[in-house]
């Protein structure tokens, strides 16, 4: 029993809640009811985005074990993550009061801190700084990050501004790179600051690294019979990479691979000391031949290089195939991604191009094409290489080999979900269905429709136009009042059409689908970076991660409509 939780205490350490979710789960249908099965019950649901389920599950644990100090502190913090979703005064207080409670019982410093800040945060500044000035006091040896944040945050509630810069920026010192940790503190200056005033040094001391996705073209390839970046301007560009990121104080960097710009951008990213994440849009060995190579041996070194060092999404294992639509997939990924980033950090990302703005081709997947997709075009910058093109002529024409490409047909690149009905009754799914269907019914987006016995997979070539069915299908179901609602997986993939039984892609997703909570709609990180481009559509909540096989983890979001 005791591997089984340490199993279970290791993914949610993990960031794998629903996988934690589920085998708590599993071990309470053993009929293994213990204490600690229910807290890390209780904790991965609350990880997992549904706090007030969690909340459910440990109400009564609580009142049998008022005095445990795991309990009440799990429980105070589901308590705080449903005011800050719901902004209910009730829930501060009972969070307060739950942290507050332990805080006498045991002394720990963790919940005194919390049981300070949530009082302030409920309105009661007095109680806050009374419980701060009993954590200053308990707090006699100060040597790891987290004691003196919290010796920091504690002055900062008893209002001595100068320790409580002092304790800051050594917590800080300590924390050094380690994003995470300083993610932490800063949501919780954060949240603090809409409650009273936090000095805007200490604010600074904590700022979240600035993120930037990047795009732009590739070298010139040979026989390009109008210059757009010939590989003699390169030392330049490269210097405007170098000073626009100066610039941005970038910190964190989303690109892809090909030759040219892109590893020209993380190239500098490097050399700047700066985080680096790579995404190749399908089979390694294909990229390089069509996106890389072309440009010589110097520039499949430097891929090799980049590749070795940074980590590397791939949005698919499979080759190419002739499929565009994968290039869009790409683009769409690396802005999404960068937003979703930015967005853990309430903050806003940049794009940084290199785009010739006298090239007004548009290539399926370019930089041009997917320029558009951006959502917050008063942080783009761009660099245009006209002006240094201008200045060399034209290297001579030499005859363009040909790539032989074996085409794959039938594999489009679709937005898809997969609606779980094992949980409804007969009645209740076939009344489902049909909902189900008179939404989709002549909708041209639609390219794959597949009614399994427990399930239905959709799949569209349009993201909108499947988020606009699911939230028709969702309300409309929603008045059916079935015992268990449906819980929905998306995700974004390339889809072999005349052979979805044997689709990978396909059944790593329904294997998605039965792990997340009933009510639930929750996307692959693919399909929530597309969605992250739709920011006034759609909210995304990162609910931890599953192994979706033997060697690649999936992160999951959950996803809410914005009405």
């Amino acid at each position: 029993m005791s591997n089984e939780l340490k199993s279970v205490e290791g993914l949610i350490n993990q960031g794998r809640y629903l996988e934690a979710r589920e085998r708590t789960l599993m071990l309470r249908n053993d009929s293994i009811d213990t204490l600690r099965v229910n807290q890390l019950l209780a904790l991965s649901t609350s990880k997992c985005g549904s706090p007030e389920l969690a909340l459910e599950y440990l109400t009564a644990l609580y009142e049998r074990f008022p005095d445990d100090p795991e309990t009440a502190g799990i429980l105070g913090g589901i308590y705080k993550s449903i005011f800050r979703k719901q902004q209910s005064t009730k829930y501060a207080l009972l969070s307060r009061d739950t942290y507050a409670k332990n805080f006498t019982q045991t002394g720990n410093y963790y919940t005194g801190i919390n049981a300070a800040t949530m009082s302030v945060i409920a309105g009661k500044a007095q109680q806050g700084r009374e419980l701060a000035t009993q954590v200053i006091s308990r707090l006699e040896t100060v040597t790891t990050e987290w004691e003196w944040a919290t010796l920091a945050e504690a002055y900062l509630l008893t209002k001595n501004r100068d320790k409580a810069l002092t304790a800051f920026t050594k917590a800080r010192q300590l924390i050094a790179n380690d994003w995470g940790k300083v993610l932490s503190v800063y949501n919780q200056l954060w949240l603090l600051d809409h409650y009273m005033p936090i000095p805007k040094e200490v604010l600074r001391i904590f700022a979240p690294p600035v993120v930037v996705a990047f795009s732009g073209h590739m070298i010139d390839a040979p026989g390009r019979e109008t210059p757009r970046f010939p590989a003699v301007i390169e030392p330049q560009i490269k210097q405007s990479i170098k000073a626009a990121l100066n610039t941005l104080n970038a910190s964190v960097g989303y690109c892809s691979l090909a030759c040219g710009a892109d590893i020209l951008f993380a190239e500098a990213m490097a050399e700047r000391g700066g985080e680096v994440q790579l995404v190749l849009p399908f089979a390694q060995a294909d990229f390089v031949n069509i996106s890389v190579a072309f440009a010589g041996a110097e520039w499949i070194q430097r891929f090799q290089a980049l590749l070795e060092k940074y980590p590397t999404v791939k949005l698919t294992v499979e080759n190419y195939g002739g499929n565009d639509d994968l290039f869009v997939l790409l683009g769409k990924s690396i802005f999404g991604s960068a937003i979703l980033r930015s967005r853990s950090y309430q903050q806003e990302p940049f794009l940084l191009t290199v785009l010739s703005e006298f090239d007004l081709k548009r290539k399926e997947g370019g930089t041009r094409d997917i320029l558009q997709l951006w959502p917050f075009m008063q942080r783009h910058t761009n660099i245009n290489p006209d002006g240094l093109v201008a200045q060399f002529q034209p290297e001579a024409a030499i005859s363009k080999t040909e790539l032989i490409i074996d085409r794959i047909a039938d594999r489009p690149v679709l937005y898809q979900a997969w609606l779980d009905l094992s949980k409804l009754i007969m009645a209740e799914r076939l009344a489902a269905v049909k909902v189900i269907k008179a939404k989709l019914e002549d909708q041209p987006a639609v390219k794959l429709f597949d009614e399994q016995p427990e399930a239905i997979l959709i799949g569209m070539d349009s993201e909108i136009a499947l988020m606009d069915a699911l939230r028709a299908i969702w309300t409309e179901i929603a008045p059916l009042k079935v015992e268990k609602p449906l819980r929905i997986a998306l995700q974004a993939n390339p889809v072999k059409i005349k052979d979805i039984a044997s689709d990978s892609n396909l059944i790593s997703l329904s294997a998605i689908g039965r792990l997340i909570p009933n009510g639930s709609l929750c996307a692959t990180h693919t399909m929530a970076s597309v969605l992250a481009l739709y920011p006034k559509k759609f909210q995304l909540e990162q609910v931890g991660s599953i192994k979706a096989n033997d060697d690649v983890y999936q992160d999951l979001f959950k996803v809410e409509f914005i009405r």
